[in-house]
């Protein structure tokens, strides 16, 4: 193994050690010499990545730019022009769905003009609500509209393999975790005052005659109260599965099973999340008096609707979920809101409306052809290194490229309408709650498309590439066909993630010591042993994607083979300030960006063969290190 050279500085750091003796040279009266300029066999980080680091220096304002960063704020881009061309002229389904609840959410005005009316809809049922003897009629009456107030209906994934069970959840408390109306600390129960003072605000906001805030407030949190310390009693999976009409008997005021018949839901058996929560809340459902309850209703629809209806109801709602607990400046814009309703609701929407516009068949097919490629270079090298069982958990991963792995958006029965926020809030609740009961899973791409990533994820045993990761720089041009940038970039990126799922046992070991001896700063090492797993998939995946290019293009000529090394080093062109850069040296698991580019690429011969650096040079070990080679 070569011993790691002091000349792998970054060209940042060698610069300023070129700087630093100026005053020197001329209090001599001698012109400094330049600095040299970098190589591709002396800094290939920097001669690869020299014009984009001069255009993108670091700043206090901004102490870190990347490649990679401004990729993620090219897709930022491309989403909020899918937005716009939805709402204009839509060319997909997809997008026609998508560019309507865009356009009615943001329609702050339409929200004030319709917001009375709407709030009127929504607290219909209580009118019904005057025996406790109704609650089950009134709560189907809810759930018809798409109000969840006392408890919603979810399926859990079964591990014993019965299918998925229909469970009835709490519904969230308005303030969530039930700590807050517990504890006893002095800045919870200031918090909780806050908290009181806007349940009044929207009881008062709604109609209420004044006269009720008082106890209608005081009966909410009273409600609350009783609902947290049920919650805080059980531990987290506490549940009982039994059958609808046990279920009916447990919780009898709650009236399960005329719930399930006023939904068309078919169904021999719930299970309960949380049977104290339930136990309480049909305790209540039990008194002689329905009004606390009836004005615990009236809240809960006001709480779920108030930051999209009419302005009293959002800035109440702000003032203290913005302002009083999270202690911002001001309430999110309405466009982060929606953008916070579509990724919590409506993912896969989103999703497939991205897809269809920056990812069409083309191009995910060359993505899929650079990393079935990689993967089968990955399993011939493993196994031809005499580790068949790894080369054999590499034929058992699933890709999933932008989507690939997972059924597309089904919106059947969705509709939006551009000038009505708060039906279609509660058509999209009526219509998740509809495939609920049917048992008809929404499937979501595991990454959000919007969002640039190649990421292996143990758990589903599938390595994910978002739509937004297949754009420059990991894959550039039009050609139908993988080009060289495509295997330097892409290709090694999938390789990397499909190296964190082998054990290589000592294979790589040298990097750690390698690593060791680079010096971020002049005064700052990279923490070699922290880094070596990173350090070694990227090693290992410049090894599989360099074969899988091998494989696919045999001929490839001088310009072709420098080309895939460096889509590799534009991948990680990034400027820092010092004190951006001590601090991922200090707490990364990765390497500095200069290091993921010239530390693998050092120890890989074919690197030194494409560019001609000979013996001695820093971007050509004497005895390079391999990791499945």
């Amino acid at each position: 193994m070569s011993k790691p050279s002091m000349r792998l500085l970054p060209l940042s750091i060698a610069l300023g050690l070129s700087l630093a003796a100026l005053p020197a040279l001329a209090q001599r009266g001698r012109t400094p010499p330049p600095p040299p300029a970098p190589t591709a066999c002396t800094d290939f980080h920097a001669f690869t990545n020299r014009a984009w680091l001069q255009a993108n220096p670091a700043s206090a304002a901004q102490p870190e730019r990347s490649r990679l960063g401004l990729l993620a704020s090219e897709a930022q881009q491309r989403q909020q022009a899918l937005f716009d061309a939805a709402q204009r002229a839509p060319a997909t389904p997809e997008e026609a769905l998508l560019g309507a609840f865009w356009a009615a959410g943001l329609d702050e005005a339409g929200l004030d003009r319709r917001g009375p009316e709407a709030l009127r809809e929504a607290l219909a049922p209580l009118s019904q609500f005057r025996r406790p003897r109704d609650l089950p009629q009134v709560a189907a009456a809810f759930h018809r509209k798409g109000l969840f107030p006392l408890a919603e209906f979810v399926r859990l994934e079964d591990s014993q393999g019965s299918g998925r069970p229909l469970a009835a959840v709490p519904a969230p408390l308005g303030l969530v975790d039930p700590a807050f109306y517990l504890s006893t600390e002095a800045e919870a129960r200031r918090l909780l005052g806050q908290y009181r003072s806007y349940v009044e605000a929207l009881l008062r906001a709604s109609g209420l005659p004044e006269a009720e805030i008082g106890p209608a407030s005081e009966a909410v949190l009273q409600i609350e109260t009783q609902l947290a310390q049920a919650l805080a009693g059980e531990g987290p999976d506490a549940r009982s599965s039994d059958s609808l009409r046990a279920q009916d008997r447990r919780y009898v005021a709650l009236g399960f099973a005329a719930l399930m018949k006023a939904l068309n839901a078919s169904t021999d058996t719930l299970v309960v999340v949380s049977p104290a929560y339930f136990a309480t809340l049909s305790r209540l459902a039990g008194e002689r008096d329905p009004q606390r309850l009836r004005w615990y209703l009236r809240y809960r629809v006001l709480h779920r609707l108030a930051p999209d209806l009419h302005a009293p109801f959002r800035n109440a709602h702000a003032a203290f979920f913005a302002s009083a607990l999270r202690g911002l400046p001001a309430a999110p814009a309405r466009e982060e809101h929606m953008a916070t309703l579509l990724r919590r609701n409506l993912g896969g929407l989103n999703d497939a409306a991205y897809i269809g516009r920056y990812a069409p068949a083309p191009l995910r097919e060359r993505a899929t052809r650079v990393a079935e490629g990689v993967r089968a270079a990955a399993i011939e090298m493993v196994a031809k290194a005499g580790s068949p069982e790894e080369a054999r958990k590499l034929e058992a991963i699933r890709f999933d490229i932008a989507g690939s792995a997972t059924p597309g958006f089904d919106g059947e029965g969705l509709a939006f309408s551009r000038d009505d926020h708060v039906g279609n809030l509660l058509r999209l609740s009526r219509w998740q709650e509809a495939r609920v009961l049917a048992n008809r899973p929404t499937p979501v791409d595991p990454l959000p498309a919007r969002l640039p990533a190649v990421q292996w994820l143990p758990a589903q045993g599938l390595l994910a590439v978002s739509a937004a990761a297949l754009a420059p720089p990991l894959l550039a041009g039009n050609d139908a066909s993988p080009g060289p940038r495509d295997f330097g970039a892409f290709g090694a990126l999938v390789g990397h993630e499909l190296a964190k799922r082998l054990e290589p046992g000592s294979r790589g070991a040298g990097l750690g010591p390698l690593y060791n001896g680079f010096m971020a700063t002049p005064a700052l090492r990279v923490d070699g042993n922290r880094t070596l797993p990173m350090n070694r998939a990227d090693l290992a995946g410049l090894e599989f994607a360099w074969a899988a290019f091998q494989k696919a293009q045999p001929q490839a000529d001088a310009e072709a083979k420098k080309a895939f090394f460096s889509a590799w080093a534009e991948l990680w062109a990034k400027s820092q300030t010092p004190e951006a850069l001590a601090a991922e040296v200090q707490g990364s698991p990765y390497a500095p960006a200069a290091f993921r580019v010239n530390g693998p690429l050092a120890q890989f011969p074919p690197f030194a063969e494409a560019f001609g650096c000979r013996p001695g040079q820093p971007m050509r070990a004497a005895n390079p290190i391999g990791v499945w080679r």
